[in-house]
């Protein structure tokens, strides 16, 4: 396929925006590990089929060309909800992530995403999509549900309570708890958080297991 160079959309990994000869909008991912690419090929295989990843459309010796999803980011809506103190379309995109979660976790059994950021993340027509999977490991769920948390209040807008509709409708769609957890948010906070920061948000969190909002129903995946 021949391909024209739009930009780069990642300034860490080779990820770019392209077009075809017909003029269509397609990413274009190269490899230094083969072995990523290809395990990264069979998850954007199986997830394309369910409609819940990008078609992979060209698969070369170091790089593969799928298709570019046009919708939100995912890290953008959550940001501009929690601003907006949106209970409403928090729960909406907790459940969207939760969705997708639930499909990838059927679909590629035993493994995780492990390093989550909901910059990798796309809504379109109120179905998320996944777009990079280099960090998908053998693992277990609650690493990932870990990961979302800390995620969400690393940058949830205003007070870190603006994050809990978000955070609480994820654990019930996993049926988790806080505690299940905590150690999991820790470590991610660990990484880039100060003691003082992490120890104080750690200690809010563990309230969320006492303050559940009672009428947030459970969503199990129909598809």
């Amino acid at each position: 396929m021949r391909i024209e160079i739009i930009k780069q959309l990642s300034h860490t990994d080779k990820v770019y925006l392209a077009k075809n000869d017909e003029g269509d909008k397609v990413v274009l991912k190269k490899y230094k590990d083969v072995n990523c690419m290809a395990l990264e090929t069979t998850i954007l295989n199986q997830l394309s089929i369910s409609g819940y990843a990008p078609k992979v459309l060209e698969q070369g010796e170091d790089s593969i060309i799928y298709e570019y999803i046009e919708g939100d980011s995912f890290l953008d809506k959550y940001i501009s909800y929690s601003m907006m103190d949106d209970t409403e379309g928090l729960i909406r995109l907790a459940n969207e992530l939760s969705i997708y979660l639930q499909i990838f976790y059927s679909l590629a059994e035993g493994y995780i995403i492990k390093d989550i950021s909901f910059s990798n993340f796309i809504i379109k027509d109120s179905r998320c999509y996944g777009v990079d999977y280099d960090s998908v490991a053998e693992g277990m769920q609650y690493t990932d549900i870990g990961g979302v948390v800390a995620f969400a209040v690393k940058h949830v807008v205003g007070d870190i309570q603006a994050s809990f509709p978000f955070i609480q409708q994820v654990l019930k769609n996993f049926r988790m708890q806080m505690i299940d957890i905590i150690n999991d948010v820790k470590e991610v906070l660990q990484k880039t958080e100060s003691p003082l920061y992490y120890e104080q948000v750690l200690a809010v969190l563990i309230m969320i297991d006492d303050d559940i909002i009672d009428d947030i129903g459970y969503v199990e995946n129909n598809s």
